[in-house]
């Protein structure tokens, strides 16, 4: 196989819908936990199971940090040996640091060569950035040009949710602007959609399975797709019925199920439930 001109890398934030990222050649940075006296890396030191088993039993609140600087420094220097460029595309910077140490290991060790990009989303939404940047590369697109696809391709995607409790959000910080939805959130469920890099409030919902039903309405009333995936966290049941669900109503054959990985879930908690979506071009 031909060396690519490009390097992809991207960060364990990332969920990858029905593939994994060896198989896409794309290089991923863990983020990590710190959970009482332990420093875990995200996927690495502790699967997506163990995290929830976790979750619900220790009054420990998981806190979560970008990697170290000298890990892409190292990366980026490495990868610079057998590449001409990298692409390096990462979480929202509103969620997270590591956008910030990625651009500073980029400057420090070629800013010309690697190009960092804030996303603006998490999940599925940054699998599919990281995953497109990779089948550019693999068509021997050059650095310039993969990143413009990416740019382009940011606002055509989407992400709606409903969570089980807002406990999580708001203890972690990362609340935003569905903080207009404290006050009265026992007696209601949240629909939620993550966009510019945000967290929205979009509607209360008295039960659960009405949330659930509003993500597939607003999910298909949202545009044609070019692709859909639910995500969800330890709620693998309610994640296979929504994906029955949107295929009907949707017509649509390939909705792959992804489970969010222990830095996304540290912040939704146990039982978020979502639905990504690429909006076909214009």
């Amino acid at each position: 196989m031909a060396t690519r001109r490009v390097a992809v890398v991207t960060d364990s934030t990332a969920d990858f819908a029905g593939v994994t990222p060896a198989d896409l050649q794309i290089t991923v940075v863990p983020l990590t936990v710190n959970w009482g006296s332990d420093v875990l890396r995200d996927r690495i030191d502790v699967t997506t199971p163990e995290f929830y088993v976790r979750l619900r039993v220790d009054h420990d609140m998981p806190k979560t940090s970008a990697p170290p600087i000298g890990i892409f420094e190292e990366l980026y220097a490495n990868l610079l040996t057998v590449h001409e460029a990298v692409v390096s595309v990462h979480l929202s910077a509103k969620f997270s640091g590591t956008y910030g140490v990625a651009c500073a290991a980029a400057n420090a060790v070629n800013g010309a060569r690697v190009h960092v990009i804030d996303s603006g989303f998490t999940s599925v939404a940054l699998g599919w950035m990281a995953q497109r940047a990779a089948e550019l590369a693999d068509r021997g697109e050059r650095c310039e040009a993969v990143a413009a696809e990416l740019e382009q391709m940011a606002p055509r995607l989407r992400i709606f949710l409903t969570l089980e409790t807002m406990e999580y959000l708001q203890r972690g910080g990362r609340i935003g602007r569905a903080q207009a939805f404290l006050g009265n959130v026992l007696n209601v469920k949240p629909v939620l959609e993550i966009r510019s890099g945000e967290i929205f409030p979009l509607e209360r919902v008295r039960t659960r399975a009405g949330a659930v039903r509003r993500l597939v309405e607003l999910a298909l009333s949202a545009g044609p797709s070019e692709a859909l995936a639910v995500v969800h966290g330890d709620c693998d049941g309610e994640a296979i019925s929504l994906r029955q669900d949107l295929a009907l109503r949707g017509r649509v054959d390939q909705i792959p199920v992804a489970e969010l990985g222990a830095v996304v879930a540290a912040y939704t908690g146990p039982g978020v439930l979502g639905v990504g979506c690429l909006l076909a071009a214009s």
